[in-house]
C-alpha cells in the first residue's frame, strides 16, 4: 500500500469467459443434429403405414383363406382314392349280373365325386387366396408410385409461397 491507499476489490456481475463475437454472414450455421425418428418424412411415414397395413392385410387374407383348414388336403386324396377303388374292387367282386354292375359302379363314382369335390374345393379356395394376395401387392405398388408422385410433386412446387409484390392488390 502506497500512500494511505486502500486496495478494494471490485465484484462484477460479468462473466468469466468473454463473450464470442457473432458470427458473420457467410459463415456457415451450425445444424442442430435430431434423431433419425425425428427426421422422418411424410413420405417415409406413408410408407411404413401402407406397409404395415398391407403386412396386416397379406396375414389375415393368407390365414383366412388357408385351405389346409378345410380338411381336406392333396395328401389326403390319394388314399382316398385308394380306399375308394380297394371299395369298389370287394364290392365288384360280389355282383351278379349287370343291374349289380351298375350299382356298384354308381357307389364307386359317389365316393370319387366326393375327393372331385374336396379337390375342386381346394382349387377354388387356392385361386380366391392367390387372387386376393395379388390384389393386395398390386394396391402396395399403386400405393408406392402414388407416394413417389406426390413426393416428386412436393420436391417440385417452390418451398416458398408467391411474392406478396407480385400480387395485384
Amino acid at each position: 500500500m502506497k500512500n494511505g491507499e486502500m486496495t478494494t476489490y471490485e465484484t462484477s456481475s460479468e462473466r468469466a469467459a468473454p463473450e464470442l463475437p457473432p458470427t458473420p454472414d457467410h459463415a456457415p450455421q451450425l445444424k442442430s443434429r435430431r434423431l433419425k425418428l425425428a427426421k422422418l418424412r411424410s413420405a417415409n411415414a406413408a410408407r411404413i403405414v401402407l406397409g404395415t397395413v398391407l403386412a396386416v392385410l397379406l396375414l389375415v387374407t393368407w390365414l383366412a383363406n388357408n385351405t389346409a383348414l378345410s380338411g381336406s388336403t392333396p395328401s389326403g386324396w390319394k388314399s382316398d382314392l385308394a380306399q375308394a377303388a380297394v371299395k369298389n374292387t370287394l364290392n365288384a367282386g360280389d355282383t351278379k349280373g349287370a343291374a349289380q354292375q351298375t350299382v356298384v359302379n354308381g357307389w364307386y363314382l359317389n365316393d370319387i365325386a366326393a375327393v372331385q369335390a374336396a379337390q375342386n374345393s381346394y382349387i377354388a379356395g387356392s385361386s380366391s387366396r392367390n387372387g386376393n394376395l395379388l390384389a393386395l401387392i398390386g394396391i402396395g405398388i399403386a400405393g408406392e408410385l402414388v407416394i413417389r408422385g406426390a413426393e416428386g410433386a412436393r420436391k417440385r412446387s417452390p418451398a416458398v409461397g408467391p411474392d406478396p409484390s407480385s400480387v395485384g392488390f
